[in-house]
């Protein structure tokens, strides 16, 4: 009996199955059995099942392959197999530049595995909800064991995604559960998946048994739930009405997270920077072995309350601006979690401990957002080097009463010129990706209907 596998949909199962379960609990087998919708591929690992329903041309007995033999044969070009199955031997034929190739593998026998159950009640989400199961893997400890901190929490009852590695806790709102209870979801790198995302723009959801089960267009696949106990977080938004908050403007926050990662100070322990709320808003690094810092001014950003510093763990401050969240607050009196909103979002973190090392005036280099609205103190700019001393003295060759940028706002110009261009590739990126994945889709649906037509004349 033959029937014929489109390479491509080897190519997607594979690479779906690799980013469900870490590498060493990869399937050995992978199942082929024709259903009512064409091909069905299914494949069992310790935790998680994957099924993938693909077109296919003529009749076959159930069969397997070797997981490896999958992996090889699968390509991003639409190339097609012929699959014929006699008893255990699978023979393989395929054409490379227009010769015959054929390969006999062995099937390795048929699993007694059954699929876990599609749960009688699912709810439907846009695709988005990847992307907050992603936001939330960011904020896990794999490494507890006291606690399931490695787990994704979805809350039934508060329709809620929340996750936390002890240090930092993410809560996204707004999310539909088919139960009322919490469940606990394992990480898994499918979620980042843009083979998954290509599948359709919608997602089902549901729970059975002992099973999570999400289906995107004809890919399904279950994730085992996570026992232990998860943390409840519910007393951390209360009594906050005494708390300093810091309204963060979007730009400022651009301007933020283009220049975090390179202040100064990762080499110290917990990665400080401190966010000073003290007429202005402004974060600083430090670099504590040449007691310098930088200091970045947020001009378009404000604050209501009293004076406070906040002292930071970068990355987390980093994954606040990430998650879109733009307002943060915190007890000017008492060292209490700091409390981050966003759209839908409540992100929670810990501050660090001790203050801010002091620091000479004259080594503070300072740069703002707004260079123009907000140019460095007299007592804040560094001293001039020799170097910038000499060409001070030098009168610039120019026409007219036109002055020269300095060297600041030429920077920040640059770095917004750099922003501007990044955020135009990123999008140039996005639509090449969606016309791509439209043309194979296109050409996919072609080669199915020639290869139906080339079987009816048989």
């Amino acid at each position: 009996m033959k029937t014929i596998i489109n390479r491509f949909d080897l190519y997607r199962f594979e690479r779906l199955m690799s980013k469900l379960v870490r590498p060493s609990e990869l399937p050995q087998t992978v199942s082929f059995a024709l259903c009512a919708d064409g091909l069905q591929l299914t494949a069992f690992c310790n935790g998680a099942a994957l099924s993938f329903t693909v077109p296919s041309a003529g009749e076959v007995e159930p069969f397997t392959l070797p997981w490896s033999t999958v992996k090889e044969f699968s390509s991003k070009k639409n190339d097609y197999i012929d699959v014929i199955v006699n008893g255990k031997d699978v023979t393989l034929s395929w054409s490379t530049n227009g010769i015959p190739q054929s390969r006999t593998v062995q099937s390795l026998g048929l699993t007694d595995k059954q699929l876990p159950p599609v749960p009688d009640k699912t709810t439907v989400h846009s695709a988005t909800l990847f992307d907050a199961f992603v936001d939330a893997s960011r904020c896990v400890d794999s490494e507890n064991k006291q606690y399931a901190l490695g787990a994704i929490c979805l809350r039934g009852a508060k329709s809620q995604i929340v996750s936390t590695d002890g240090r930092q806790a993410l809560f996204q709102d707004g999310f539909d559960w088919p139960f009322n209870d919490d469940v606990l979801c394992p990480v898994s790198k499918i979620f980042n998946s843009k083979e998954l995302r290509e599948f359709g723009e919608t997602v089902k959801v549901g729970v059975d048994d002992d099973w999570i089960f999400f289906n995107v267009g004809n890919a399904n696949f279950w994730l085992r739930k996570v026992d232990g106990w998860f943390p409840k977080f519910d007393q951390f938004t209360q009594n906050i009405d005494g708390h300093t908050w810091l309204h963060l403007d979007q730009t400022d926050a651009a301007f933020l997270a283009e220049r975090l990662d390179a202040l100064p100070g990762k080499d110290n322990r917990n990665d400080p920077v401190y966010v000073k709320l003290d007429n202005g808003v402004t974060v600083r690094g430090h670099d504590t072995a040449k007691q310098t810092a930088t200091e970045l001014r947020l001009t378009k950003s404000r604050y209501e309350g009293s004076n406070v510093t906040m002292p930071m763990n970068r990355k987390q401050l980093k994954n606040a601006l990430d998650f879109g969240i733009n307002r943060l607050g915190c007890d000017p009196n008492a060292e209490t979690p700091i409390i981050g909103y966003g759209d839908n979002k409540l992100f929670v973190v810990m501050p660090l401990e001790g203050g801010e090392p002091n620091v000479e005036a004259d080594k503070v280099t300072v740069l703002a957002s707004n260079a123009k609205a907000s140019a460095p103190s007299k007592v804040e700019r560094s001293k001039p080097s020799p170097v910038t001393q000499a060409c001070r003295s030098v009168k610039p060759r120019m026409r007219g009463t036109v002055k020269p940028k300095g060297k600041t706002m030429i920077l920040d110009d640059a770095m917004k010129l750099r922003t501007n261009l990044r955020e135009t590739l990123v999008g140039v990126n996005s639509l090449i990706q969606s016309i791509k994945s439209q043309r194979r889709q296109d050409k996919l649906l072609r080669d199915t209907v020639n290869s139906l037509r080339k079987l009816q004349n048989v």
